[in-house]
């Protein structure tokens, strides 16, 4: 689970940033980190300080509770990954409003 965690924190950065329509020039500036070095992340490439994840997730208003809800489910993979992509999208709220929907009509 660490690696596997360790392997997606940029990619799930990537997604997050492309989710609100960012670059990673922004992105770079609201953290005042390098462009770079905001690539070399992204592209799991480079290991992140808690202090430089601090930083990211601030400038994409995301808390470090929401970044790794997704990876406190570790024994099942398929919610691991509907909750990674459902974080990402920039349709987030409506999509836990009908999934709601679906799972009470389903208990009916």
């Amino acid at each position: 689970m660490k690696t596997d965690l360790l392997n997606t924190l940029g990619s799930q950065v990537r997604a997050l940033r492309l989710g609100q329509g960012m670059t990673q020039q922004e992105l770079a500036e609201r953290c005042e980190l390098s462009l770079p070095f905001i690539n070399l992340i992204e592209n799991n490439k480079r290991n992140v300080s808690l202090e430089t994840l601090v930083k990211l997730l601030s400038a994409l208003n995301i808390t470090l509770s929401e970044f790794f809800e997704p990876f406190s489910h570790g024994d099942d993979d398929n919610l691991t990954s509907f909750l990674l992509l459902l974080q990402q999208s920039p349709k987030k709220d409506e999509y836990i409003r009908i999934f709601t929907q679906m799972i009470e009509l389903s208990e009916e």
